[in-house]
């Protein structure tokens, strides 16, 4: 026997037949592995450690995460991807909200600090206004002031106003149809020009229920001008006016209340004979069709 001679040491090994071809067993065996030691740890080249060495080889595997974090980190990714979705999908609707909030606050901080400021009482030169038709005796004259004085200017085509959000809207009568698919397609369509009047109001004035509906979001790539006519019909507050303009006469309303519903209860469409009332529906919350949103109102006034 002789002894094979390798750059890491000598070891009493069997010399191989052939120097040039090694088998990978023989070759394993002349490696020079170090040992681990108790209480002490080195790595693959004997040089020591901070932790003690579990095997001779230090490998450096990674712990696996811990099933619950992989659950935290899966949800977490999933709401983030669905909360931008949501956001780019309904981001008029969500940017009319935002601006409508900032507006308020900003109304707010400024009506705050004007009541905080001392007024300085300020004199002023009264001037004499001079008024137009000072002439009683010129008859005219007088009855031209009285026609401008009284005129009410109303707009040709039938309209809702709602002063708080700043809306005014077409609105859009639609045919009715006993086949519901049909109905729905036909309020879809007739949603893109403005808040639809649905089929079954009795018409503003007259005992029943004027009802509108109107699209608090929809979808980005829809042709309609009015996708998020509704957005904001969650700020309005008890005691707004709705003003409707229907076949050159005004109507006012007066809101007294709100309530959510599920989309299948239809008890909202009932027509009441002994009430003049009026309904505004949209969708919420907004971007979504899970529920729908009610105000209800009574005719206050006929112009």
């Amino acid at each position: 026997m002789t002894q094979f001679q390798f750059p890491f040491g000598r070891r009493n090994t069997p010399e191989p037949k052939n120097d040039d071809q090694l088998s990978f067993a023989d070759y394993w065996e002349l490696q020079r592995r170090p040992q681990p030691v108790r209480g002490k740890s080195t790595n693959l080249f004997g040089e020591k450690t901070e932790k003690p060495a579990v095997s001779a080889f230090d490998f450096r595997v990674k712990k696996r995460r811990p099933l619950w974090k992989d659950l935290a980190v899966f949800a977490m990714t999933t709401i983030g991807v669905w909360s931008v979705t949501q956001v780019g999908m309904n981001f008029s609707a969500y940017s009319q909200i935002a601006d409508f909030k900032i507006s308020e606050l900003k109304t707010s901080v400024f009506e705050k600090e004007s009541s905080e400021l001392a007024v300085v009482p300020q004199i002023q030169k009264i001037e004499k206004v001079k008024t137009p038709f000072r002439d009683s005796k010129i008859k005219p004259k007088n009855s031209a002031k009285n026609v401008f004085s009284d005129i009410r200017v109303h707009p040709s085509d039938n309209r809702v106003v709602l002063p708080r959000i700043g809306k005014n809207v077409p609105l859009v009568m639609v045919p009715s149809h006993k086949n519901w698919k049909k109905l729905e397609a036909t309020i879809q369509s007739g949603l893109q020009d403005g808040v639809v009047v649905h089929p079954v109001s009795h018409a503003p004035g007259n005992f029943g229920n004027f009802f509108l509906t109107g699209h608090s979001s929809y979808y980005v790539w829809d042709n309609g001008r009015y996708k998020d006519v509704f957005a904001l019909l969650h700020e309005l507050e008890v005691g707004d006016e709705v003003e409707v303009y229907w076949e050159g006469k005004k109507y006012l309303y007066q809101l007294d209340q709100s309530f959510v519903i599920p989309p299948t209860q239809t008890s909202v469409l009932n027509q009441p004979t002994d009430e003049k009332m009026i309904t505004l529906m949209t969708c919420t919350p907004v971007g979504t069709n899970k529920n729908r949103l009610i105000w209800t109102g009574d005719l206050i006034a006929v112009e």
